[in-house]
């Protein structure tokens, strides 16, 4: 298993190849514009990679507040706080990340193809965290740990982008996201 805190840079390759390509920022809410199916691809996986980002450092965050606090009663405070706030902060994560989803599958591709591939590797790795944030819902301590499955499969949906045939500003894109 492996520490949240350490997976927030494995994460955040993914997202920068996301993020970084966005430039001014495309907003994932306009998955319905009539664009290039990859550009929809990419503005969907922005998205989940955005809310994975955002939970993780929220949880990295607080559990740096707690070992910063010498006072012993006051981390037993914060970590009680933090163990109430998890089940709701990995609901709402949840949530996006299955909208995300939504969005890269309603994405029309065809089928076999490289960008398919892709996408369907990004979406095992989103299926991979939606677990994570339903375990814990259900089992908040369970958020110290990250299942190894969460990075094996970023790994194969960042390899599975780098075989996709991209144009140039959305290889580019791809890579900026996903090289952080």
């Amino acid at each position: 298993m492996l520490n949240l805190r350490n997976h927030r840079v494995m994460l955040s390759a993914v997202g920068a190849l996301v993020v970084a390509g966005a430039g001014s920022g495309i907003a994932w809410s306009q998955a319905e514009r009539t664009s290039e199916p990859a550009d929809v691809l990419l503005d969907a996986v922005e998205h989940s990679e955005s809310t994975m980002r955002d939970y993780i450092d929220e949880v990295s965050g607080r559990f740096d507040e707690i070992e910063a606090t010498s006072d012993v009663d006051e981390k037993e405070e914060l970590a009680a706080a933090l163990m109430t706030d998890v089940p709701d902060l990995a609901d709402e994560a949840r949530s996006g990340v299955l909208s995300a989803k939504e969005d890269a599958e309603a994405v029309s591709l065809s089928d076999g193809g490289r960008l398919d591939a892709a996408r369907d590797a990004y979406v095992a790795h989103m299926d991979a965290w939606i677990a994570e944030y339903e375990r814990a819902i259900v089992a908040p301590a369970s958020v110290v740990e990250i299942e190894p499955r969460v990075n094996s499969t970023f790994d194969e949906a960042v390899a599975a982008f780098e075989r996709s045939d991209l144009d140039t500003g959305q290889e580019r894109r791809a890579e900026e996201l996903l090289a952080e």
